[in-house]
Protein backbone atom coordinates (compact mmCIF):
# COMPACT_ATOMS: atom_id res chain seq x y z
CA UNK A 1 0.00 0.00 0.00
CA UNK A 2 1.60 3.22 -1.31
CA UNK A 3 1.27 6.14 1.02
CA UNK A 4 -1.61 8.69 0.51
CA UNK A 5 -0.91 12.60 1.44
CA UNK A 6 -3.38 14.64 -0.15
CA UNK A 7 -7.02 13.40 -0.21
CA UNK A 8 -10.22 15.09 -1.71
CA UNK A 9 -8.85 16.47 -4.46
CA UNK A 10 -11.00 16.19 -7.79
CA UNK A 11 -9.03 15.25 -10.92
CA UNK A 12 -5.46 16.05 -9.76
CA UNK A 13 -3.29 16.57 -12.26
CA UNK A 14 0.26 18.13 -12.32
CA UNK A 15 2.57 18.35 -9.54
CA UNK A 16 5.76 19.80 -8.41
CA UNK A 17 7.92 19.13 -4.99
CA UNK A 18 9.13 23.14 -4.39
CA UNK A 19 12.11 23.62 -2.69
CA UNK A 20 10.67 24.50 0.59
CA UNK A 21 9.07 20.98 1.29
CA UNK A 22 6.05 21.81 0.21
CA UNK A 23 3.66 20.42 -2.91
CA UNK A 24 1.96 22.31 -5.34
CA UNK A 25 -0.78 20.34 -7.42
CA UNK A 26 -3.69 21.56 -9.75
CA UNK A 27 -7.19 20.33 -10.01
CA UNK A 28 -9.13 19.81 -13.66
CA UNK A 29 -12.60 19.25 -12.28
CA UNK A 30 -14.92 22.11 -13.36
CA UNK A 31 -15.91 22.68 -9.77
CA UNK A 32 -12.73 23.71 -8.77
CA UNK A 33 -9.84 24.75 -11.49
CA UNK A 34 -7.61 25.86 -9.02
CA UNK A 35 -4.15 25.65 -8.10
CA UNK A 36 -3.50 24.27 -4.48
CA UNK A 37 -0.19 23.76 -1.89
CA UNK A 38 0.12 21.20 0.53
CA UNK A 39 2.47 21.83 3.67
CA UNK A 40 4.52 18.60 5.12
CA UNK A 41 1.94 17.89 7.22
CA UNK A 42 -0.73 17.68 4.40
CA UNK A 43 -2.60 20.69 5.18
CA UNK A 44 -3.90 21.71 1.97
CA UNK A 45 -4.16 25.71 0.68
CA UNK A 46 -5.79 26.44 -2.21
CA UNK A 47 -4.17 29.24 -3.79
CA UNK A 48 -6.56 30.55 -6.59
CA UNK A 49 -8.69 29.56 -9.33
CA UNK A 50 -6.84 29.32 -12.37
CA UNK A 51 -9.66 28.30 -14.78
CA UNK A 52 -10.02 26.29 -17.88
CA UNK A 53 -8.98 22.96 -17.37
CA UNK A 54 -5.74 23.15 -15.39
CA UNK A 55 -3.17 19.87 -16.58
CA UNK A 56 0.56 21.33 -16.18
CA UNK A 57 2.39 22.60 -13.71
CA UNK A 58 6.02 24.16 -13.68
CA UNK A 59 7.83 26.33 -10.93
CA UNK A 60 10.68 28.99 -12.20
CA UNK A 61 13.32 29.71 -10.21
CA UNK A 62 11.42 33.37 -8.77
CA UNK A 63 8.84 31.02 -7.19
CA UNK A 64 6.37 31.60 -9.54
CA UNK A 65 3.82 28.88 -11.21
CA UNK A 66 3.61 28.11 -14.82
CA UNK A 67 -0.09 26.48 -15.52
CA UNK A 68 -0.77 24.21 -18.96
CA UNK A 69 -4.81 24.68 -19.90
CA UNK A 70 -5.62 27.98 -18.37
CA UNK A 71 -8.79 29.96 -19.65
CA UNK A 72 -9.12 29.69 -23.23
CA UNK A 73 -6.55 26.93 -23.82
CA UNK A 74 -3.94 29.01 -22.22
CA UNK A 75 -0.79 29.13 -20.72
CA UNK A 76 -0.26 31.02 -17.46
CA UNK A 77 2.35 32.69 -15.26
CA UNK A 78 1.13 32.84 -11.54
CA UNK A 79 3.05 34.51 -8.92
CA UNK A 80 4.04 33.07 -5.54
CA UNK A 81 0.27 34.55 -4.29
CA UNK A 82 -1.89 33.48 -7.32
CA UNK A 83 -1.88 36.81 -9.32
CA UNK A 84 -1.77 36.14 -13.02
CA UNK A 85 1.13 38.07 -14.37
CA UNK A 86 1.65 36.41 -17.89
CA UNK A 87 -0.81 34.64 -20.40
CA UNK A 88 0.27 32.81 -23.86
CA UNK A 89 -2.79 32.00 -25.96
CA UNK A 90 -0.91 30.22 -29.02
CA UNK A 91 1.89 30.55 -31.70
CA UNK A 92 2.13 32.34 -35.12
CA UNK A 93 0.50 28.95 -36.26
CA UNK A 94 -2.96 29.51 -34.00
CA UNK A 95 -4.25 29.08 -30.57
CA UNK A 96 -3.41 26.10 -28.43
CA UNK A 97 -5.79 23.57 -28.59
CA UNK A 98 -5.14 21.66 -25.19
CA UNK A 99 -2.09 22.04 -23.13
CA UNK A 100 -1.28 19.16 -21.19
CA UNK A 101 2.43 18.91 -19.86
CA UNK A 102 5.65 21.67 -18.67
CA UNK A 103 9.37 21.27 -17.93
CA UNK A 104 11.55 23.69 -17.88
CA UNK A 105 15.24 22.66 -19.85
CA UNK A 106 18.47 23.42 -19.21
CA UNK A 107 18.80 26.55 -21.25
CA UNK A 108 15.91 27.84 -19.08
CA UNK A 109 13.60 27.54 -21.99
CA UNK A 110 9.91 25.88 -21.23
CA UNK A 111 8.49 23.33 -23.04
CA UNK A 112 5.36 22.52 -23.41
CA UNK A 113 3.11 19.28 -24.38
CA UNK A 114 -0.58 19.97 -26.33
CA UNK A 115 -2.56 17.03 -26.75
CA UNK A 116 -3.94 18.72 -30.24
CA UNK A 117 -7.95 18.28 -29.40
CA UNK A 118 -9.91 20.70 -27.92
CA UNK A 119 -11.65 19.45 -24.84
CA UNK A 120 -15.24 19.89 -26.55
CA UNK A 121 -14.13 17.11 -29.52
CA UNK A 122 -12.71 14.79 -26.58
CA UNK A 123 -15.66 15.30 -24.44
CA UNK A 124 -19.28 14.20 -24.65
CA UNK A 125 -21.52 14.44 -21.48
CA UNK A 126 -18.62 15.03 -19.11
CA UNK A 127 -17.30 11.72 -20.29
CA UNK A 128 -14.35 10.54 -22.74
CA UNK A 129 -16.55 10.33 -25.85
CA UNK A 130 -16.69 6.63 -27.02
CA UNK A 131 -15.11 7.50 -30.44
CA UNK A 132 -11.64 9.49 -29.34
CA UNK A 133 -9.05 7.39 -30.57
CA UNK A 134 -10.98 8.27 -34.52
CA UNK A 135 -10.94 12.04 -33.60
CA UNK A 136 -8.37 14.56 -35.58
CA UNK A 137 -5.09 15.01 -32.99
CA UNK A 138 -2.28 17.04 -33.78
CA UNK A 139 -0.56 16.74 -30.73
CA UNK A 140 2.31 19.05 -30.46
CA UNK A 141 5.29 20.26 -28.40
CA UNK A 142 5.99 23.55 -27.84
CA UNK A 143 9.76 25.57 -27.07
CA UNK A 144 8.42 28.95 -25.26
CA UNK A 145 10.59 31.67 -24.46
CA UNK A 146 9.23 32.48 -20.35
CA UNK A 147 10.86 36.18 -20.22
CA UNK A 148 9.52 37.00 -23.69
CA UNK A 149 6.13 35.57 -23.52
CA UNK A 150 6.15 33.88 -27.02
CA UNK A 151 6.69 30.09 -28.34
CA UNK A 152 10.06 30.20 -30.27
CA UNK A 153 9.29 26.86 -32.43
CA UNK A 154 7.26 23.49 -32.76
CA UNK A 155 9.87 20.75 -31.53
CA UNK A 156 6.94 18.08 -32.86
CA UNK A 157 3.83 17.40 -34.22
CA UNK A 158 0.79 15.09 -35.38
CA UNK A 159 1.18 13.34 -32.13
CA UNK A 160 -2.07 11.55 -30.98
CA UNK A 161 -2.70 13.15 -27.49
CA UNK A 162 1.28 14.53 -26.35
CA UNK A 163 1.00 14.40 -22.81
CA UNK A 164 4.00 13.80 -20.62
CA UNK A 165 7.44 15.68 -20.58
CA UNK A 166 10.80 16.15 -19.75
CA UNK A 167 14.21 15.89 -19.42
CA UNK A 168 17.25 13.69 -18.84
CA UNK A 169 20.57 14.18 -17.13
CA UNK A 170 22.44 15.11 -20.47
CA UNK A 171 19.38 17.46 -21.75
CA UNK A 172 17.53 15.36 -24.17
CA UNK A 173 14.01 15.63 -24.36
CA UNK A 174 11.26 13.14 -23.46
CA UNK A 175 7.64 13.39 -24.26
CA UNK A 176 4.84 10.74 -24.60
CA UNK A 177 2.05 10.09 -27.17
CA UNK A 178 -0.55 8.60 -25.20
CA UNK A 179 -3.01 6.88 -27.36
CA UNK A 180 -0.18 4.99 -29.27
CA UNK A 181 2.08 4.44 -25.98
CA UNK A 182 4.76 5.80 -27.39
CA UNK A 183 7.43 7.70 -25.58
CA UNK A 184 9.84 10.11 -27.77
CA UNK A 185 13.03 11.74 -27.32
CA UNK A 186 15.05 14.66 -29.62
CA UNK A 187 17.78 16.70 -29.37
CA UNK A 188 15.81 19.96 -28.92
CA UNK A 189 15.02 21.33 -32.54
CA UNK A 190 16.61 17.48 -33.68
CA UNK A 191 15.37 14.97 -34.94
CA UNK A 192 12.18 12.92 -33.20
CA UNK A 193 12.72 9.13 -32.13
CA UNK A 194 11.14 6.55 -30.59
CA UNK A 195 12.17 5.74 -27.08
CA UNK A 196 10.15 3.15 -26.13
CA UNK A 197 6.80 1.52 -26.86
CA UNK A 198 5.33 1.21 -23.19
CA UNK A 199 2.20 -0.62 -24.55
CA UNK A 200 1.34 -3.49 -26.90
CA UNK A 201 -1.41 -2.13 -28.53
CA UNK A 202 -2.86 1.37 -28.93
CA UNK A 203 -5.96 2.92 -26.80
CA UNK A 204 -9.28 2.52 -28.82
CA UNK A 205 -11.69 1.58 -26.65
CA UNK A 206 -10.84 3.40 -23.39
CA UNK A 207 -8.40 6.40 -22.73
CA UNK A 208 -4.94 4.68 -21.43
CA UNK A 209 -1.49 4.76 -22.01
CA UNK A 210 1.76 6.81 -21.27
CA UNK A 211 1.23 10.51 -19.21
CA UNK A 212 3.74 12.08 -16.81
CA UNK A 213 7.05 11.50 -17.30
CA UNK A 214 10.20 11.79 -14.71
CA UNK A 215 13.73 10.84 -14.65
CA UNK A 216 15.71 9.18 -11.55
CA UNK A 217 19.54 10.13 -11.19
CA UNK A 218 20.85 7.01 -12.85
CA UNK A 219 18.91 7.58 -16.03
CA UNK A 220 15.65 5.38 -15.38
CA UNK A 221 12.00 7.01 -16.95
CA UNK A 222 9.37 6.68 -14.80
CA UNK A 223 5.87 6.90 -16.98
CA UNK A 224 2.73 7.47 -15.42
CA UNK A 225 0.32 4.78 -17.19
CA UNK A 226 -3.05 6.43 -17.41
CA UNK A 227 -5.77 3.84 -17.13
CA UNK A 228 -3.63 1.30 -16.22
CA UNK A 229 -2.67 1.93 -12.19
CA UNK A 230 0.73 1.71 -12.62
CA UNK A 231 4.34 3.59 -13.06
CA UNK A 232 6.09 1.89 -15.63
CA UNK A 233 10.04 2.17 -15.56
CA UNK A 234 12.53 2.29 -18.26
CA UNK A 235 15.81 1.75 -18.77
CA UNK A 236 18.36 4.49 -20.15
CA UNK A 237 18.66 1.39 -23.33
CA UNK A 238 14.73 2.28 -23.66
CA UNK A 239 13.82 -1.16 -22.14
CA UNK A 240 10.81 -1.98 -20.30
CA UNK A 241 12.86 -2.74 -16.34
CA UNK A 242 9.69 -2.83 -14.03
CA UNK A 243 6.62 -1.59 -12.55
CA UNK A 244 5.44 0.37 -9.55
CA UNK A 245 1.25 -0.47 -8.90
CA UNK A 246 -0.69 2.64 -7.82
CA UNK A 247 -3.40 2.25 -5.47
CA UNK A 248 -5.67 3.59 -8.11
CA UNK A 249 -6.34 3.07 -12.24
CA UNK A 250 -5.16 6.58 -12.92
CA UNK A 251 -2.10 8.13 -12.48
CA UNK A 252 -1.74 11.13 -14.37
CA UNK A 253 1.38 13.11 -13.32
CA UNK A 254 4.40 11.64 -11.39
CA UNK A 255 7.53 14.17 -9.37
CA UNK A 256 9.95 13.48 -7.05
CA UNK A 257 10.42 14.98 -3.80
CA UNK A 258 13.29 17.56 -3.33
CA UNK A 259 15.16 15.02 -1.54
CA UNK A 260 14.68 12.57 -4.32
CA UNK A 261 13.56 9.68 -1.96
CA UNK A 262 10.43 8.88 -2.96
CA UNK A 263 8.15 9.43 -6.10
CA UNK A 264 4.70 11.31 -5.86
CA UNK A 265 1.88 10.57 -8.07
CA UNK A 266 -1.30 12.52 -8.70
CA UNK A 267 -4.01 10.17 -9.18
CA UNK A 268 -7.32 10.70 -10.64
CA UNK A 269 -9.35 7.63 -9.53
CA UNK A 270 -9.20 8.20 -6.03
CA UNK A 271 -8.16 11.61 -5.88
CA UNK A 272 -5.09 11.54 -3.84
CA UNK A 273 -1.10 12.36 -4.29
CA UNK A 274 0.08 8.83 -3.64
CA UNK A 275 3.62 8.62 -2.10
CA UNK A 276 6.10 6.04 -3.18
CA UNK A 277 9.82 4.81 -1.91
CA UNK A 278 11.81 5.57 -4.96
CA UNK A 279 14.51 2.91 -5.90
CA UNK A 280 16.72 5.76 -7.16
CA UNK A 281 17.16 9.24 -6.04
CA UNK A 282 15.12 11.49 -8.41
CA UNK A 283 16.89 13.92 -10.56
CA UNK A 284 16.58 17.59 -9.92
CA UNK A 285 14.06 19.88 -11.88
CA UNK A 286 15.05 22.62 -13.96
CA UNK A 287 13.60 26.08 -12.07
CA UNK A 288 15.51 28.77 -13.82
CA UNK A 289 15.07 32.44 -12.50
CA UNK A 290 13.11 34.43 -15.32
CA UNK A 291 13.25 38.18 -14.35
Amino acid sequence: MNETIATGLRLPSGLVALPDGRLTVVEMDASRRCLKLFDASGVPQELCRVGGRPMGIAVDGDGCFWVANGPENSLVRLSAQGRVLQVIEGSADGPFLHPNALAFGPDGLLYMTDSGIRLANLLEGGHIHPDFFKAAYNGCVYQIDPAEGRVIRVLAAGLLFASGIAFDADGLLYYSETLTGKIYRQVVGGRQEMFVQSMTSPAVNALRGPAGLAFDRSGMLYCAMYGLGEISMVDAEGKMAGHIRTDGARPANIAFTVDGKHLLVSEQENGVVEKITAPRPGLPLHMPPIS
